[in-house]
């Protein structure tokens, strides 16, 4: 019986495969060497599925506004003066400021009681440059 037992166990010491050298390199890694995480390479994701792009940023244009009205001008930047969200504020005579604007973006002459006299919409591009108009109720290029 004791013969039978240890005739069993080398059987089963047999069937145990012992890990193989292959001459010091490194195990072959469960990734492909093709492996790429899309950001050096910028076209496999790794996945075979193709790579999300990003979303593009807002556009932001820098607007340059004039005033050659020989008075301070009250002026709403938003949808719409009195009724919408926005910005109320005023541009002296002979004045120039900088806007960060997105296209699309509102600038509205009002008058004293916030009613809209005049607006102009922000176009695309990086930069536009606008003038409020001698007679104080117009936009035009500056």
């Amino acid at each position: 019986m004791t013969r039978t037992l240890l005739l069993g166990v080398f059987a089963l010491g047999g069937c145990i495969v012992p890990p193989q050298s292959n001459g010091g390199a490194a195990a072959p890694s469960a990734q492909p060497a093709s492996y790429s995480s899309g950001g050096e390479s910028g076209g496999e994701s790794g996945g075979g599925a193709p790579a999300a792009s990003a979303p593009a940023a807002p556009q932001v244009v820098s607007v340059t506004l004039h005033n050659d009205c020989p008075n301070t001008v009250p002026l709403f930047l938003g949808e719409k003066p009195g009724f919408g969200s926005g910005t109320k504020t005023s541009l002296s005579s002979n004045t120039t400021t900088s806007y960060q604007m997105k296209p699309g973006d509102m600038i509205w002459i009002i008058d004293d009681s916030e009613n809209g006299i005049s607006s102009t919409s922000i176009g695309g591009g990086s930069s536009q440059s606008i003038r409020i108009m001698p007679g104080c109720t117009g936009f035009g290029p500056y």
